[in-house]
């Protein structure tokens, strides 16, 4: 795994992957030989006036305790715009959502920071479903855009044969994944068979500015936070060019990481 106390450029040919196309054009103007600062990521976001649903700028500052405790965290950025980040690739990964997906992040953050404003005991509000959804998508989510229905509920049925071998021209020609999760970003680093995101599947089309608005529309609707499986679990090793591998039909075989459906709760 690499980890921050590398160089920076030593990460560039895994930057340089699908993985990361939402965050490509940050990465780009963060380029160098030295780790990313607060000065130059607070610059980016000025530049493309990120703000959170008050309209307050975001500004990566550094971590406080108070500021990053788990019933602050949300709540703090909600009401002050400063989001703390420490020098780890985590919250690098964090800072680069808010100024990719300003409208995925603020839509995150506001719903956060409503169901804590709520009420009730922490442990309820912590353990809430709609919270375990926000940050489902938070750190594990990707995008899935499709403009052909049909595709996107191959992925629902767990479909994966049909969808990445029989029907593979059509994913590759009419089907956009965008990674958007900062953690998964993170293990992005060193992909391995497992990784499995959760997906938001948006039946849309167009660049990653519509795609940021329709995920943060689909946040604002509480009935999407009413069940985490809203959420359509995805093997990620298994889109097209996103891993060497998957070029062999046989490589879908593996039904323990190509699963035909959801494993029930004991």
């Amino acid at each position: 795994m690499i980890v921050a106390s590398q160089a920076w450029h030593d990460a560039a040919p895994a930057l340089a992957t699908p993985y990361f196309e939402g965050v490509r054009p940050m990465l780009e103007a963060l380029r160098g030989e030295a780790w990313p600062t607060l000065v130059q990521l607070n610059a980016l976001a000025a530049t493309r006036q990120v703000v959170n649903a008050r309209s307050l700028p975001i500004r990566f500052v550094p971590p406080s305790s108070e500021a990053t405790s788990a019933m602050r965290y949300e709540t703090n950025i909600a009401e002050s715009g400063e989001v703390p980040t420490r020098d780890n690739w985590h919250d690098l990964f964090n800072a680069l959502q808010w100024i990719a997906f300003p409208h995925l992040k603020a839509a995150i953050n506001t719903q956060h920071a409503r169901l804590l404003a709520a009420g009730g005991t922490a442990e309820a509000v912590a353990r809430s479903v709609p919270r375990d959804v926000l940050t489902m998508v938070d750190e594990s989510g990707v995008i899935v855009a499709s403009a052909d229905a049909s595709l996107l509920e191959l992925i629902r049925a767990f479909r994966w044969r049909e969808l990445f071998v029989i029907r593979r021209h059509e994913v590759i020609a009419n089907m956009r994944f965008v990674l958007v999760g900062h953690g998964l970003m993170e293990k992005s680093l060193a992909p391995f068979v497992g990784m499995t995101a959760k997906a938001m599947l948006l039946n849309v089309d167009g660049e990653l500015p519509a795609l940021d608005r329709a995920a943060a529309d689909w946040l604002m609707n509480e009935g999407h936070l009413a069940d985490s499986r809203q959420l359509a679990p995805l093997p990620l090793l298994g889109i097209p060019g996103w891993d060497a591998r998957n070029v062999s039909a046989a490589f879908y075989d593996n039904t323990t990481y190509f699963r035909t459906g959801r494993r029930r709760r004991t």
